[in-house]
């Protein structure tokens, strides 16, 4: 079984390419893992821009109750943290 990915992602800065690709490819790489959208899958994909290059790279997720009921999270993703 595949989980599904609910995530609504803003990215700063969103105009630094490769950044933005190494924060899909770690995206897609939590998604192959199965860790949802939630904390651990976010924890996941922070550890790997960490590893790709950007040691400063921070994963913040924000969901409401009616949004965790509904398995959508908000993602805050910075490269310099």
């Amino acid at each position: 079984m595949t989980t599904s990915i609910h995530t609504t992602t803003k990215i700063t800065p969103w105009d630094d390419r490769e950044f933005v690709r190494a924060y899909e490819q770690a995206r897609e790489a939590a998604h192959q893992e199965e860790l949802g959208d939630g904390p651990a899958a976010a924890a996941e994909v922070q550890r790997r821009l960490h590893e790709a290059g950007y040691p400063d790279a921070r994963v913040d997720v924000a969901r409401s109750v009616e949004e965790a009921i509904e398995q959508v999270s908000h993602w805050v993703v910075s490269r310099d943290g």
